[in-house]
């Protein structure tokens, strides 16, 4: 039994070009550094946490817990760097299945999301007011601190799906 072991030809031009079109519009903001400064926040405190208890075999405690408040941090940042650019994973099939009825597939989603994010911001809100007066298990700081900044960010994207959605809606009324 003779097997077929030809090894298949990788056209590295191809590739090398398909990626300087996709990033060929890709421009970094001054919001992406501060993204990037999280980020690396969270990697170096993740790495401090594996150094000190995989080499060291002596945990740092407070490591688990800013990883974690990080990790809640950078997802909401991220979310509104997504909402602005338009980047958030989209199912592509519903732009071909819906034609002209689109755009209102749009406005609910945007109306879905400003709902979502002012939900989450009343609920910030409601978390600050409850534990205003807890501080952090290992951390010296107090536990609203998490959530105020939760709360600001999830304001920020209400506020950006509400300017998209009224940008939207101008745009379905004039055409």
């Amino acid at each position: 039994m003779a097997q077929n072991t030809m090894v298949p030809e990788i056209d590295f031009d191809a590739i090398s070009a398909e990626d300087e079109a996709h990033f060929a519009g890709f421009k970094i903001s001054l919001a992406d550094y501060a993204l990037l400064a999280i980020f690396l926040a969270l990697f170096l405190v993740v790495f401090v946490q594996f150094f000190t208890r995989y080499v060291l075999n002596d945990s740092i405690s407070w490591t688990e817990e800013a990883a974690r408040y990080l990790l809640v941090i950078l997802a909401f940042a991220g979310a509104v760097r997504c909402q602005i650019t338009g980047s958030h994973i989209v199912l592509e099939f519903v732009d071909k299945y819906y034609g002209r009825k689109l755009g209102l597939v749009h406005v609910f989603s945007l109306l879905c999301t400003v709902v979502l994010f002012t939900i989450l911001l009343w609920s910030a809100w409601e978390l600050i007011q409850r534990t205003s007066f807890q501080r952090m298990v290992s951390l010296p700081f107090p536990k609203y601190y998490l959530h105020a900044a939760v709360m600001a960010l999830a304001g920020l994207n209400a506020v950006v799906a509400a300017m998209q959605l009224m940008l939207r809606v101008r745009q379905m009324i004039r055409s």
